[in-house]
């Protein structure tokens, strides 16, 4: 008799079999099947009953990389927090949540694929998007933000602090990652919403070095 798991243990057995498939064979090398060849117990059914295609898993493994929706919430709702600090917890909140760290920890690799990166950086912008636009104009009626174009300037801030730093698009060594940041905080100190601020670039490069 096979092995019992919840709904949410399948779940994840799939996307961290995925996972190490296509980080070694490439996403389009990798078939349904060999996904099946990769799990405990499991069975073509069990995937499709979690997902209806190989494109929903990958999808789904992308937003491994995004804050869960709870935390969001409760950074949304934190009062004591204006815009411009919301943004800066969401951002922090990102690189460095324990919880997102072990859950994309498999996925890793995947962030050197083109495919996976181009996926990935769609996903953050429509999830994280409106997200970071709220808080631009939370920030303005706040005065923590200058007046400035929310929708856009949420797009170029998720370009400066997280597309940018994707290597298979823009490789990095620590070096250039730590020039990159300097230059992202010129650039957004200047635009009006200084989300890479001293004490943000100081918890960030206390962590790298």
């Amino acid at each position: 008799m096979g092995k019992k798991y919840t709904a949410e243990q399948a779940k994840t057995m799939i996307l961290d079999a995925a996972s190490n498939l296509f980080i070694e064979k490439g996403y389009e090398q990798t078939s349904i099947s060999d996904i099946v060849s990769g799990l405990d117990g499991l069975t073509r059914g069990a995937i499709y009953h979690h997902f209806e295609s190989k494109y929903d898993i990958i999808v789904e493994i992308s937003k491994r990389f995004i804050l869960k929706k709870e935390i969001l919430k409760e950074i949304e709702n934190n009062t004591f927090l204006n815009g411009l600090e919301k943004i800066q917890r969401i951002f922090l909140e990102s690189m460095f949540n324990q919880e997102l760290l072990e859950t994309t920890r498999v996925s890793l690799g995947l962030l050197t694929d083109p495919t996976f990166s181009a996926l990935y950086n769609r996903q953050i912008l429509s999830y994280l998007g409106p997200e970071i636009e709220r808080c631009i104009e939370e920030g303005i009626i706040d005065g923590s933000i200058q007046n400035v174009p929310p929708k856009q300037m949420s797009e170029v801030v998720i370009l400066l602090t997280s597309t940018w730093f994707i290597y298979s698009m823009f490789p990095n060594t620590q070096e250039t990652f730590i020039d990159k940041l300097q230059t992202a905080q010129f650039v957004l100190k200047a635009s009006g919403i200084d989300v890479l601020n001293e004490a943000t670039m100081n918890t960030i490069l206390k962590a790298v070095s």
